[in-house]
């Protein structure tokens, strides 16, 4: 039912952080993120953490701005719907001209109908080229909100040209130990993955796509072994239950636009599921440094139940989804070097996983950027230990001291800060 655009979502759902498997070499090998290269149990000391906990934010400057204002933000947008109305002939503006005039119905000045079609069009262009610019910015701005749930389609779907604006956070509680080359972690998380632009208005039948909340509740298992002296094997496997809900961009728009919360949930459609992730790593060891070969999501798949408003008020209905989703399988090189007070990471990954996407989706736009990760890590003192990295285009600074850890981040291909706090006890 809602096959080909929730793979999109499934994908930006894996790499977004939710589950930090993938980005294992790069934050260091904490309870969570060794599960993606899990052959490294076998190297690792015995360590239990009975609680910690991980907060992550992130915000670019358009929705920092539009959270302040929205109105110069939503400027380009706004020229660009006065630009593709002015665009089209004198039948369009006729035949659509009860959609065109909801999207100004704050405004008694529109044109009304008139019958003669050339007539009809001279009145809306030269409200569009005039009026326009008089109404103000605020209006303009809620023009841009009613054009996005018009059914003119008149935003394209990357509309990273026009605004972007994405805010993303996650809180992560859990505990866990590792011992002997077995590993486990049990957690709950609950992540807000924003989209990456303020005007997404991407729907596929009656789902509205837009910005997902996440409540996760699960766990993993792992297991690294020895294989000879040098070599080591490990699995690990991690079932998460999932709650999700969906804020369409254009209820984010009119809740920010009207200042009432409440418009972010009216349209909302509710997902429970159930996720299983399975990952099967090696490690090459010659000492101070390791070699990593990782194949992920082998398989990644889910499986969702979802209710909307309306199923509420009906006596709570529930739909079974009948697709399982899946994150497409991916193959990880990486190395990890320690020497005396330094500590090097990279990895190359996400290669295959943007290959399926590419053959199955055309459309899709491979992301270089996206493929290498890289950090590098002093110890100061003892258990104080500074980084700098790279990874998913950000560029990172850590800082940790025993149970502590800071990060402050920033994208390389746009305006945006990001700060991540964790501490294990």
């Amino acid at each position: 039912m809602r096959k080909a655009f929730l793979y999109l979502i499934i994908f930006s759902f894996a790499v977004s952080g939710l589950y930090s498997i993938d980005l294992i070499p790069v934050n260091g090998f904490d309870d969570k993120s060794i599960y993606s290269s899990p052959a490294i149990l076998a190297s690792l000391e015995d360590k239990k953490v009975p609680f910690g906990f991980e907060l992550k934010g992130y915000a670019d400057m358009d929705m920092i701005n539009f959270i302040s204002n929205p109105a110069p933000v939503l400027a380009d947008a706004a020229n660009y719907l006065k630009d593709y109305l002015l665009e089209k002939d004198d039948q369009y503006l006729y035949d659509n001209y009860d959609a065109i005039k909801e999207i100004f119905q704050f405004d008694a000045q529109f044109p009304v109908l008139y019958e003669d079609i050339t007539e009809n069009s001279y009145f809306i262009r030269d409200y569009l080229a005039n009026r326009f610019e008089m109404i103000g910015a605020g209006n303009r701005a809620r023009a841009v909100s009613n054009a996005l749930t018009s059914s003119l389609g008149i935003f394209p779907e990357d509309t990273s040209s026009l605004v972007d604006g994405e805010l993303d956070f996650s809180l992560r509680l859990y505990g866990g130990e590792i011992s002997n080359g077995f590993a486990w972690n049990i957690g709950m998380g609950i992540v807000y993955d924003g989209s990456p632009s303020i005007l997404n208005s991407v729907s596929y039948k009656n789902h509205e796509y837009g910005s997902d909340l996440y409540f996760t509740l699960g766990g993993d298992l792992g297991y690294g072994t020895y294989i000879g002296d040098n070599f080591a094997i490990g699995v690990s496997f991690s079932p998460d239950f999932i709650f999700r809900s969906t804020i369409p961009g254009s209820a984010l728009m009119s809740s920010r636009l009207s200042g009432k919360f409440l418009e972010l949930l009216g349209g909302n459609t509710f997902d429970f599921g159930l996720s299983l992730n399975l990952n099967l790593g090696f490690m090459i060891d010659a000492g101070e440094a390791k070699i990593l070969i990782d194949f992920r999501n082998l398989p990644s798949m889910q499986m969702y139940w979802y209710f909307d408003a309306n199923d509420i008020l009906d006596g709570f209905k529930f739909h079974e989804d009948e697709n399982i989703y899946f994150v497409p399988p991916d193959a990880s090189i990486g190395v990890v070097w320690n020497h005396d007070s330094w500590c090097i990471k990279g990895e190359i990954s996400n290669i295959a996983d943007q290959l399926i996407w590419k053959t199955m989706i055309p459309s899709y736009n491979f992301d270089i950027l996206s493929v290498p990760k890289f950090s590098i890590g002093y110890s100061i003192i003892e258990d104080m230990i500074i980084s700098l990295g790279y990874e998913y285009r950000k560029v990172v600074l850590g800082f940790g001291y025993k149970g502590l850890n800071v990060e402050f981040s920033t994208r390389v291909d746009r305006i945006g800060f990001g700060v991540a706090l964790g501490y294990e006890f």
